[in-house]
């Protein structure tokens, strides 16, 4: 008997695993469309090959963009724990 209760068990949690993958799916469809449409709409692009050559002509900057950003803000946080350090640390 508890073999059986085990096994279905493992069958039940196997089931979970798949209905949760099916619906990580779903969100990140619902995620690319979403953010498609935004961006289509956003350029007032209607046509999916020039939203495209839009995106491959921007691709460069968005990431130079982004990487700034993310050292700027690397930076700052320094900047402020170098300011406040926190107490106990070793700082000398």
């Amino acid at each position: 008997m508890v073999k059986q209760n085990t096994k279905e068990q493992i069958l039940g949690i196997e089931e979970q695993i798949k209905r949760l993958k099916e619906k990580q799916k779903r969100i990140l469809n619902n995620t690319h469309r979403e953010i498609g449409k935004y961006l289509m709409d956003s350029w007032e692009v209607e046509d999916v090959k020039e939203a495209k050559e839009l995106i491959d002509s921007f691709n460069h900057q968005v990431k130079s963009l982004s990487e700034a950003s993310s050292s700027k803000e690397e930076d700052e946080e320094e900047k402020t724990l170098s300011q406040n350090p926190q107490k106990g640390s070793s700082y000398a």
